[in-house]
C-alpha cells in the first residue's frame, strides 16, 4: 500500500533567492551544491540541468527522511523498553513467588 502526496511550501517570489541561498549556505546534507555550469559529454560548457532549486528540493526531502528515521528509532526504542520492562516484571514476579515459597 502506498500513499502518494506532494509537499508544497509557498515561497514569495521576492524571497525565493534568499531561501535557495540559505539552504546552500547551510548545506544540511552531504551532497555537493550543484555548479551553475557543467560540461556536456563533448566537453562543452552548458547550464547545469540540476539547479540550485533542485538542491533545495533534495534538502527538504532529506529533512523529511531524517524526521521519519528519528521517529522510527524513538518508536522502536519505546517498544523495546516496554517489552524489556514487561519481561523484567515477569522475572521479578516469578522470583518473588519462589522466595515466598521457601
Amino acid at each position: 500500500m502506498a500513499i502518494e502526496f506532494m509537499v508544497s511550501i509557498p515561497i514569495r517570489q521576492e524571497d525565493a533567492q534568499n531561501v535557495i541561498d540559505a539552504f546552500i549556505s547551510k548545506r544540511p546534507y552531504g551532497a555537493p551544491v550543484p555548479a551553475d555550469i557543467v560540461n556536456d559529454n563533448a566537453g562543452n560548457p552548458i547550464p547545469n540541468p540540476i539547479t540550485k532549486a533542485n538542491y533545495v528540493e533534495d534538502c527538504v526531502a532529506y529533512f523529511i527522511l531524517d524526521v521519519v528515521q528519528s521517529y522510527l528509532v524513538r518508536k522502536a526504542a519505546k517498544e523495546a523498553r516496554e517489552n524489556a520492562d514487561q519481561n523484567a516484571t515477569t522475572v521479578v514476579n516469578e522470583l518473588e513467588t519462589w522466595i515466598r515459597e521457601q
